[in-house]
């Protein structure tokens, strides 16, 4: 039985908006957080669909890091929630994808392969069941093909990494984790480096 991420809105007659959607889970419609401030009208929709500041900062970073260490004659590093279509109803994004080239059309589309590793800040969706949510998406990406995946926890400044065919591991984002046989990234010391406090 699957995981219900979202429960549905309990009045049926108000229907959400698509613009509203941030991911689709197997069919299922995740909706950005703070979602529901819209609909009762206390914000507007731009002022729900952007990165925190210290998100924003996280992503470019790491995502820098990423690409001055891997050979970006064979790989690419996508950010900016780079869209992912992995099939009918199954449509999600990720903050930092490292993709095969060989592997990748660019075009106007989502990207339909997967990206070798990504990379993900914070839960972005309204949900109160996050390790859930966590734990489907990495699930559902590692079946489409991803190996790595890492979600950077900014509130309790831990790295959840799940390893296609590994236990699933978490760590203190102060410690060296590795991203690939080459790769290691300790995320305090980046945070340092860069003069951000959190």
């Amino acid at each position: 039985m699957e995981t219900q991420l979202l429960a549905p809105p309990k009045r049926k007659s108000r229907k959400i908006p698509a613009a509203l959607i941030r991911e689709e889970l197997r069919g299922q419609p995740l909706y950005y957080r703070g979602y529901k401030d819209v609909l009762n009208g206390s914000k507007q929709i731009e002022e729900i669909m952007g990165s925190s500041s210290l998100q924003s900062i996280i992503v470019a970073i790491v995502a820098f890091f990423i690409k001055s260490r891997v050979d970006n004659k064979l790989y690419w590093t996508a950010t900016n929630e780079a869209g992912l279509h992995l099939g009918h109803k199954n449509n999600l994004s990720t903050d930092i994808g490292v993709f095969l080239k060989e592997k990748v059309v660019l075009n106007d589309k989502y990207f339909e392969v997967a990206p070798e590793m990504a990379i993900e800040v914070d839960v972005k969706i309204d949900t109160d069941k996050e390790l859930d949510y966590i734990f489907s998406k990495s699930e559902e990406m590692m079946q489409f093909g991803t190996q790595k995946i890492c979600w950077i926890i900014t509130k309790n400044k831990k790295i959840f990494v799940f390893t296609k065919n590994e236990t699933a591991l978490i760590f203190d984002w102060d410690k060296d984790i590795q991203l690939t046989e080459s790769i290691t990234i300790n995320l305090q010391k980046l945070l340092d480096e860069e003069g951000v406090q959190c």
